[in-house]
């Protein structure tokens, strides 16, 4: 039995279904065709290998378009080319920072001409550096004309600034000069090589949280009968009127009626009850449930949307896309629009009062220069996204996978847990006693040794009802966390803040967080990883500012103005590393 569903468009009354039906009908070995004009896709079921093209002339003749959205692919997965600029980069950064390193113990020994060919060099590197973070710098002038600069604004501002010193200094070494040899290029190549860095780990990071959303819901495939020969299909593809063979320890792939012999059915994916009901004929049976005893043969009544599972799947999909109160994290951002005109600002002051005191522009334009690169803190690229890989790897190693990241974050703020009857682990008083701060719901019989109220029972309530109960304790300012794996629990999963299910339970699709078994305790498990994340997070952000800001008085020339040194070129370059690196490792440490 072969089957396609299409797309057809243009579609205007029942008279063109009929009319498209009838012709379609007339396909040689065509067993069935059902075209539904709600939605204008046309089911089509053949013995033979379906024409795809004979089909697309007969919809064509009729002054319609069709498009086929249900057809076997043998696609080859492209690979994505491999990304060498953070390498490239980091080549550049470090061969910059030996070659400064030299020339800054060394250039009074060396012959002028190894030192004018070091500067160059060094120009060359540097504007190849540039070259490799050219998107980025491009991005933050464009952003700059906004209201609200991001940080690669504060990137393109601060190495320009860096570069065009640099280039004023490598020009005056040039000239003859070899006290001119003033250049930031290492500490630029730093900034960018950490920058590029930290963007290359939150494209990982966001390719680990990033999920497919489920199109359609996929019932399972179901025994069909025509004229006592059975055929292997696809419940979605089954029609009113067919008749379906079900046999022991099988899925139901339809809603119908019992038309002969009687089973025990399992229909707790759609009750959320597990105990077994007897049917006989005449009996209703649902899609999703299980036959645990007994051969039955059914008449379909009900397909598509009106299946009572893909009902459920179809409430569920409605509250997914309802705003939840957990958002991503994206401080970097915020701290840029705040840094960038506070930045500015000082090292324009301070250019200028060094100006007007000592007279000395080129001084000025140090100051300048030292002050926007030095306050840029290469590594706050890194604090979320580092920091996310570590703990996603933690949280594998125990087998509960995130696949959202602003859960992931937040999970440790909410404040109720709600747990599905059928979950029979849920019982377990060391779990329930730890969860209780929680303010727990239980679906079932409140455990005795729990009088303190912080547990609720929730007791024989719908799917749509469990929903709601839930949107109004959101509404009332709570953040809650959901648990449960069968298909009358998705509306459940798809309405709370944090949902939680098994791995490969049916309610999975709509769920954050995915454990491994039927186990409470892990829920512990997954908030103990998302608060120590948030530790992590601020670690590193305390980290990545802590070098920028000791570094800002040497800058701005606050020891210099009593006898000490400036900002030099290869110390700057030495807080870009250690910035860089000290994030890097405290990411690791979990």
């Amino acid at each position: 039995m072969h089957t396609i569903v299409v797309k057809i468009k243009g579609l205007r009354s029942a008279a063109c279904v009929s009319s498209i039906e009838y012709k379609l009908q007339q396909l040689p070995k065509m067993e069935a065709v059902h075209v539904d004009f709600v939605t204008s896709e046309a089911l089509l079921r053949s013995f033979e290998k379906i024409n795809i093209e004979e089909v697309k002339a007969i919809v064509e003749e009729n002054g319609f378009d069709m498009e086929v959205i249900e057809k076997p692919t043998t696609q080859r997965r492209e690979r994505t080319p491999k990304d060498n600029t953070v390498f490239y980069s980091g080549l550049i950064f470090f061969v910059l920072l030996l070659l400064e390193l030299g020339i800054y113990f060394f250039k009074y020994k060396l012959d002028l001409n190894i030192v004018k060919l070091a500067a160059c060099a060094e120009m060359l590197l540097v504007l190849l550096s540039f070259s490799l973070a050219r998107k980025h710098i491009a991005s933050g002038i464009k952003q700059l004309s906004t209201d609200v600069p991001h940080m690669d604004s504060l990137l393109a501002v601060s190495c320009s600034t860096a570069l065009f010193y640099s280039g004023y200094q490598a020009y005056g070494v040039m000239q003859g000069y070899a006290s001119e040899y003033d250049l930031y290029c290492a500490a630029i190549a730093g900034a960018i090589f950490f920058t590029l860095y930290g963007k290359k780990n939150s494209r990982m990071a966001e390719q680990i949280f990033a999920t497919t959303p489920q199109s359609s819901f996929k019932l399972p495939k179901g025994t069909l009968l025509i004229n006592d020969e059975e055929h292997i299909l696809s419940g979605n593809h089954l029609l009113p009127g067919d008749t379906i063979l079900v046999q022991e320890g099988s899925v139901i792939p339809a809603d119908g009626l019992i038309l002969d012999g009687s089973a025990e059915v399992n229909e707790a994916e759609i009750t959320g009850s597990s105990a077994l009901i007897s049917k006989t004929k005449g009996d209703e049976v649902f899609a999703e449930t299980v036959l645990k005893g007994g051969n039955i043969k059914v008449k379909v009544t009900a397909t598509g949307k009106n299946v009572k599972a893909v009902q459920l799947w179809r409430m569920a999909k409605k509250y997914a896309q309802e705003p939840k109160s957990m958002q991503r994290l994206r401080q970097t951002d915020k701290i840029a629009a705040i840094f960038l005109p506070v930045v500015a600002s000082i090292s324009v002051v301070a250019a200028l009062s060094w100006y007007f005191y000592s007279g000395d522009a080129h001084l000025a334009f140090k100051v300048l220069a030292s002050v926007m690169l030095g306050a840029y803190p290469c590594a706050i690229g890194c604090v979320h996204s580092g920091a996310l890989l570590s703990i996603n790897k933690l949280a594998t190693s125990q087998g509960i996978v995130f696949k959202n990241q602003a859960v992931l974050e937040q999970l440790y703020k909410i404040s109720i847990a709600i747990f599905s009857k059928q979950n029979s682990s849920a019982n377990n008083s060391m779990d329930l006693v730890q969860l209780t701060a929680l303010n727990l719901y239980v679906e079932d019989a409140l455990p005795e040794f729990l009088p303190d109220g912080r547990v609720r029972s929730v007791v024989d309530l719908q799917p749509k009802e469990k929903a709601e109960l839930i949107q109004s304790l959101r509404r009332g300012g709570e953040r809650a966390l959901v648990y449960g794996n069968r298909i009358s629990d998705m509306p459940l999963l798809a309405s709370g803040d944090a949902a939680v299910a098994v791995q490969n339970s049916a309610a999975e699709q709509f769920a954050q967080i995915v454990l491994p078994q039927a186990e409470p305790k892990l829920i512990l498990n997954a908030l103990s990883i998302s608060r120590l994340l948030n530790k992590i997070y601020k670690r590193n952000s305390i980290l990545a500012m802590t070098f920028n800001i000791l570094c800002l008085p040497l800058a701005i020339g606050v020891w210099y103005a009593f006898g000490g040194l400036l900002l030099e070129p290869i110390l700057l370059a030495g807080v870009m590393l250690l910035g860089g690196i000290s994030v890097i490792l405290s990411s690791r440490l979990v």
